[in-house]
């Protein structure tokens, strides 16, 4: 098994997240994904500061596991 990142860019000012997406990257374990979206949110808060703190934005994410063929991952 492996886990993949999805994840939604939403703000608090409308209440609106818009259509959720993921990652191509596929983790190993489930720690892993949950480690790598926490970091990620880490990333975009210090690179998009400006942006996040005028239009109230935050990112909400989830991991899913996914049954990958071993052949052809």
């Amino acid at each position: 098994m492996k886990f993949i990142l999805a994840f939604s860019v939403c703000s608090w000012l409308t209440g609106f997240c818009n259509t959720t997406m993921t990652l191509d990257t596929k983790y190993n374990s489930w720690s892993e994904c949950v480690g790598a979206g926490g970091q990620m949110i880490v990333d975009l808060s210090k690179e998009k500061a400006d942006m996040l703190n005028k239009d109230k934005l935050y990112i909400s994410y989830f991991c899913n596991q996914v049954e990958i063929n071993e052949q052809n991952s």
